[in-house]
């Protein structure tokens, strides 16, 4: 993944990040069910004691999960701050200061009026970074005018030097993790306290991701996704 494609991801989900913070409180990870289809063969309520160390029932007494839109507020809020952070010390480096409006004695000195007007639209310059607009120091903003350094676009700018270039990498990629995190568009593991029912080894729960989830045991390699259970090559051997 390049420092373009995860400025793209910030700019492209930002409308995404702002639906999502009025959406209740996403399923939680790792997903109930398919953990309990493991061992429909055990007790009711085995599988409810083994479940509850993986997910705090809403109806327990105790701390539980922070609605999502907190999630997406916290991550919202994190990404304006560290994005417009990078682009100021982006814009210190590579950003040319404005020319220097020149005195104008007369309205007949041309040259002095046409020098002047320069000097204002080289000030005015929409492609310049702002330090104090706040229309402008907002994430996807930020996102959007580091894309254009990224990418050497034409202004009023330096380009970027390897280091710089790898700071900003190091940001974007940061700032791209969170977005996927939020949006839960990224694929997580986990691994589960109950083992592998064949060899008793570690099994590992994959998915968070919006694909089906998948277990898989870490040392026999059979994979259960959803009602199908599967050996080393991945051929179907047929669930619990």
């Amino acid at each position: 993944m390049t420092t373009a494609t995860h400025l793209h991801t910030v700019i492209n989900h930002w409308t995404d990040l702002q639906q999502a913070l009025g959406t209740p409180q996403a399923d939680a990870w790792p997903p109930v069910m398919g953990i309990a289809r493991l061992h429909d063969h055990l007790r009711a309520d085995e599988e409810a004691r083994e479940l509850r160390a993986l997910e705090r029932s809403p109806d327990q007494i105790g701390t539980t999960a922070a609605p999502l839109r907190i999630t997406i507020l916290d991550t919202m809020t994190n990404l304006d701050a560290h994005l417009v952070d990078a682009a100021d010390y982006i814009a210190s480096a590579v950003q040319r200061p404005a020319v220097t409006r020149p005195p104008v004695t007369n309205r007949s000195d041309t040259v002095g009026l046409q020098l002047a007007a320069l000097a204002l639209a080289d000030t005015a310059d929409p492609r310049r970074w702002s330090y104090t607009d706040p229309r402008q120091r907002s994430a996807p903003f930020a996102a959007a005018w580091l894309l254009g350094r990224v990418e050497d676009a034409p202004g009023p700018f330096r380009m970027l030097t390897g280091v710089q270039r790898d700071e900003l990498a190091r940001v974007a990629g940061r700032a791209a993790r969170a977005v996927d995190r939020a949006l839960e568009m990224a694929r997580q593991t986990r691994a589960l306290e109950r083992p592998c029912p064949h060899c008793r080894g570690v099994l590992r729960i994959e998915g968070g991701d919006g694909q089906p989830p998948a277990v898989r045991c870490v040392g026999c390699g059979r994979k259960w996704v959803g009602s199908t259970r599967t050996d080393r090559e991945g051929s179907e051997l047929g669930f619990l």
